[in-house]
């Protein structure tokens, strides 16, 4: 059986509007499998241009491909105002194309140009590929350790 051919997409990165979230929701879930119980719904909907200013979309053949949830957040200590990350996802169908490369670099460059010093995620320790990916766009591992108490 000869192997697929698939076409690179030209990628068009954006910053996220209201009008985006069916399209984001969609990606989560096939990403996820999924559909979460507590969305992003009202984070997109209620705060774009607040609390979610730094988010992006991909766009690649007329459709949303990936999104970069992320917004200002005080975290750390000492505390410090930061762009944290709330969710990465690209399209299983648009994968291997640097989408998501193209969204961390268009995060990265808007918090440079809002004076804030850092980014920061939260990534699951047993996640090795998505930190190899934040490590690859040099991000280290920071000094703080998540604590939960399940209630």
């Amino acid at each position: 059986m000869p192997a697929i051919e698939r076409k690179e997409s030209k990628v068009r990165i954006r910053p996220m509007e209201p009008e985006d979230i069916d399209a984001v929701l969609a990606i989560d879930k096939k990403i996820s499998g999924v559909r979460r119980a507590v969305t992003y719904t009202d984070l997109i909907t209620g705060d774009l241009g607040g609390v979610l200013d730094l988010s992006f979309v991909a766009e690649a053949d007329g459709h949303i491909a990936g999104f970069i949830l992320a917004r200002r957040a005080y975290v750390g200590e000492p505390v410090a105002e930061v762009g944290l990350v709330q969710i990465l996802g690209v399209d299983p169908d648009y994968g291997r194309q640097g989408i998501a490369t193209k969204l961390v670099e268009a995060l990265l460059e808007s918090v440079q140009s809002e004076n804030l010093k850092a980014v920061r995620i939260m990534i699951k320790e047993r996640d090795s590929q998505l930190q190899a990916f934040f490590a690859h766009m040099g991000f280290k591992r920071g000094q703080l350790i998540d604590y939960t108490k399940t209630l």
